[in-house]
């Protein structure tokens, strides 16, 4: 097949989303959320042989697989995915690459900065930190990787206006004995302006530390967020 768009021959694309299968890791692991946060569940309803042509149905929330979600996830009365512009989606990226942080791994503000490139306001932040290897394995979600506060607040400080990371979650909101603190963190990182690119896969393929990112999620209306297809371009 001849190679597509020129424009993009100097260009190396790199899928950063996850593919959406059955039997997909989901967020019904975490306590309390396994009747309220459905599998992914992928079925044939016609095929060539029998209707003439082949179909599927396809049922997934907003947090499958590799989503974009935005401030109405947590914030009362936030903006939902669809009020925010597409411009927001397509942005210029830097990349922080951390060494593969271990389970439960609480990352800190001293190692983004010992890793962090320029970063400039409205610049796409990818984080990676090898977490993208346990996709679909036991303990996914539960033994993710997270950001501390500080962390966090050094992120939103350079009003970035997406944070794109390989962890399930950026907070470990489910494990935290403080019941006050649960949802902070993404409270914070909405309130800034930002959207929430996660879990992305594929960061370790990236050589270089910016680029462009694409994230397209699905168009629908009313809901915090929705699965992505994402690229990076460098």
């Amino acid at each position: 097949m001849k190679k597509p768009t020129l424009f993009l021959k100097n260009r190396k694309i790199i899928d950063l989303s996850g593919e959406l299968e059955n039997n997909l890791w989901g967020y019904y692991s975490l306590p309390g959320m396994e009747n309220i946060v459905p599998p992914v569940e992928i079925s044939t309803i016609a095929t060539v042989e029998n209707q003439g042509f082949f179909a599927s149905k396809i049922s997934v929330s907003t947090i499958s697989g590799t989503y974009l979600e935005a401030e109405s996830h947590v914030i009362s009365n936030g903006r939902n995915l669809d009020q925010y512009s597409l411009d927001q989606c397509i942005l210029p990226a830097k990349v922080i690459q951390l060494p593969t942080q271990k389970p439960k791994a609480l990352i800190s503000v001293d190692l983004l900065t010992q890793h962090a490139p320029e970063i400039n306001p409205g610049d796409a932040l990818l984080i990676g930190t090898g977490w993208d290897q346990q996709w679909n394995k036991p303990g996914f979600v539960l033994d993710s990787p997270n950001l501390d506060r500080k962390a966090l607040q050094w992120i939103i400080d350079k009003r970035i206006a997406l944070l794109g990371v390989d962890l399930t979650c950026i907070e470990a909101s489910w494990s935290e004995e403080d019941e006050e603190a649960k949802g902070s963190l993404l409270s914070l990182l909405f309130e800034s302006g930002a959207l929430l690119l996660a879990p992305i896969v594929n960061v370790r393929s990236i050589t270089q530390k910016e680029g462009i990112l694409l994230a397209l999620p699905m168009k629908v209306k009313g809901t915090s967020g929705a699965p992505v297809r994402a690229i990076f371009l460098e």
